[in-house]
């Protein structure tokens, strides 16, 4: 009963003294008026500035805390092409920007039946032939390597042309550096992935500048940055047969409405020529053979010298930057698209240049065969297209007086994904890739010559001469991800992820111990993702 009359008498306090500032107030307003000091209009005014001056506090306070940090959901679809990312990127505001982190941590587990010495990034490519040490022993390793941070920024200029500007950035660990190793501390090297701008104009027309997934990689849908179609696996070397490269590209892109886009982008160039040797060194491991001192790939002397600023990497001479073009169609079924590439290559024998053109044409679809099942096919068809396919094919040869010729290849990637339930994601591709050979002057300069000598590709003890040349890589690749935790947390994942390779050589020189070697290969990886929220 105590406290209850206090409270009541602090109550009756408070209201009075509240009256009495409000009939103080009107004291004052009275004596005022009557002695004719300020008029009834002034008074009001007076009342009206204050009542302004309030508003503006308040709307002041209201700015400053829109200019705060504002944590906003973002509910519409995500754009991203890797769809374990579930529903998105939480946007955290920033003044007028908004800014989306995004990445995952991944601890995976890798065995392969034969030695590749690699991690979660596998060599389709140059995976170990029959008989040779390699192929007799198994590989096994653990890797975060593949763990991922990025992060999205976007924002609508007022008053100009365009629509919206947006920048991306994002990276991993399957970088090498100077202390890199597995013997004690795996002091991994981050890595680029990509880091580009796009600018959106009102006209439809979109500009993006930096280093991206290159414009002949497949898209999901649209033909915008972060809508590709990635597959699904775990290896972060994808899926033989695969068209794609990340590189520093310039892409002009046009929505022309109901469904259908173009563009045209200049990218990075390289030339692939690997392990390049020249016929009277009586060595090398590569299907490749050059004339003595050709020049301008990246693995002539001249790439050295002077001092690459790649950290010892060396890259080929190129003349002129790949161009790529791309026409896209949603028709209201499916996701169709018609692609090309033009590439220029150069060498330099005999004090003398030579150029040649090279390229390819290629289609792709995605087309829905069911709500829960997506059927993918791909393919690229021409000449020096060898380095945009996951098996990283060789470009072209040269011939014994200095002439560049693109080595002609084709590359199929077809697949199913299905979805039948929000936390299951099964996948199965198919990867199938062929090059042609060539040879000239009657010897074993070019690629996939039959005066190859293949006497050492099949050895236990690495000994003799292996000029492999592929002719042949396939690949059956299945898996599937399961998502048992999906919240504003995060989302947690499992997934398993097996593939065969099988690759095939041109035949070489009679008589040598095999003739024609190939290689086989079983890859099993698990992987545990954690994606941010």
């Amino acid at each position: 009963m105590a406290y209850t009359r206090i409270i009541t008498i602090i109550g009756m306090a408070v209201l009075a003294v509240a009256l009495a500032i409000g009939a103080a107030q009107a004291a004052v307003e009275d004596v005022l008026l009557e002695k004719g000091i300020i008029t009834k209009e002034d008074w009001l005014k007076i009342k009206a500035d204050k009542e302004k001056a309030k508003e503006e506090a308040k709307e002041q306070a209201k700015e400053q805390k829109e200019q705060a940090v504002e944590i906003i959901p973002r509910k519409e679809t995500p754009t991203t092409g890797e769809l374990i990312a579930g529903r998105g990127f939480e946007k955290i505001r920033y003044k007028d920007v908004y800014l989306a982190p995004g990445g995952f941590v991944e601890a995976t587990t890798i065995w392969r039946a034969q030695n590749q010495n690699a991690d979660v990034g596998s060599t389709y490519g140059n995976i170990p032939l029959s008989g040779s040490t390699n192929s007799k022993m198994s590989e096994f390793r653990g890797t975060a390597r593949q763990s991922r941070f990025s992060l999205l920024a976007e924002t609508i200029p007022t008053g100009s042309v365009l629509q919206k500007l947006s920048g991306y950035v994002e990276g991993d660990f399957l970088g090498v550096g100077v202390t890199s190793n597995e013997q004690e501390s795996n002091s991994w090297a981050p890595r680029l992935r990509q880091f580009w701008a796009t600018a959106d104009f009102s006209s439809r027309t979109s500009l993006t500048v930096g280093q991206a997934w290159s414009l002949l990689t497949t898209h999901r849908q649209g033909l915008m940055p972060r809508s590709e179609f990635i597959p699904y696996t775990i290896d972060a070397q994808y899926v033989v047969g695969y068209n794609w490269a990340r590189q520093f590209q310039v892409r002009f892109t046009q929505d022309f409405g109901n469904g259908v886009w173009a563009a045209f982008s200049i990218e990075n160039p390289e030339t692939n020529v690997p392990n390049v040797t020249a016929p009277a060194a009586g060595a090398g491991n590569s299907g490749v053979v050059l004339p003595a001192n050709v020049q301008g790939f990246a693995a002539s002397s001249n790439a050295a010298n002077p001092s690459s600023t790649l950290n010892g990497g060396s890259v080929s001479t190129d003349v002129a930057p790949d161009l790529v073009s791309k026409l896209v169609f949603e028709p209201g079924w499916g996701h169709w698209e018609l692609k090309a590439l033009g590439r220029f290559f150069r060498d330099r024998l005999n004090r003398g240049n030579h150029n040649a053109f090279g390229g390819g044409v290629g289609a792709a679809a995605i087309l829905p065969v069911h709500s829960t099942l997506n059927f993918i096919v791909e393919g690229l068809s021409g000449a020096g297209i060898g380095r945009y396919a996951s098996s990283v094919g060789a470009d072209v040869i040269a011939k014994t007086d200095g002439t560049v010729v693109p080595i002609r290849a084709t590359q199929i990637m077809t697949g199913l994904e299905w979805k039948p339930t929000s936390a299951w994601d099964l996948y199965a591709y198919y990867g199938y890739e062929y090059y042609d050979r060539a040879s000239y002057g009657g010897t074993n300069v070019g690629y996939g010559s039959p005066l190859n000598d293949l006497s050492g590709c099949s050895s236990d003890f690495p000994a003799g001469v292996c000029q492999a040349a592929n002719k042949t890589i396939w690949q059956f690749h299945p898996g599937f991800w399961y998502r048992f935790f999906q919240g504003r947390a995060g989302i947690a994942a499992v997934g398993l992820d097996y593939s065969y390779t099988h690759r095939q050589l041109w035949q070489g020189l009679n008589g040598t111990a095999v003739a024609q070697p190939n290689g086989r290969e079983n890859i099993v990886m698990a992987s545990f993702r954690y994606y941010l929220p």
